[in-house]
């Protein structure tokens, strides 16, 4: 009897932990997602990747580039259509200025406003 109510305990406990993650992930992703808006091609606000990829849609056909603050060097997703996105690898902890038409989401990101 006690290695049931073990069981059913700790099902329990994993249930809740996976529960207690799964929102706390959504929380995070949603705490580092922006949109960078404007009619300009290249945004005034730079970016942060959290990890070492940052997912990108938009709201216009474009192609999207992030220039390395530092170095001047570029990384370019080819093409996104409105609606859709791309995922592109970035280094963790460097500023990127991003360049696309229409409004980008960006995600997940620190953002710096210049």
């Amino acid at each position: 009897m006690d290695k049931k109510r073990l069981k059913r305990a700790l099902g329990v406990a994993i249930s809740l932990a996976v529960l207690v993650i799964g929102i706390s992930y959504n929380s995070y992703i949603k705490m580092h997602t922006f949109t960078l808006s404007g009619d300009e091609r290249v945004k005034s606000e730079q970016i942060q990747p959290v990890v070492g990829s940052v997912k990108v849609t938009g709201t216009a056909d474009t192609d999207v580039v992030f220039t390395d603050i530092e170095s001047g060097e570029t990384y370019v997703i080819g093409y996104i259509t409105s609606g859709s996105g791309s995922t592109i690898k970035l280094e963790r902890g460097k500023w990127y200025k991003v360049e696309g038409v229409g409004e980008l989401t960006v995600r997940p990101v620190n953002i710096r406003i210049e």
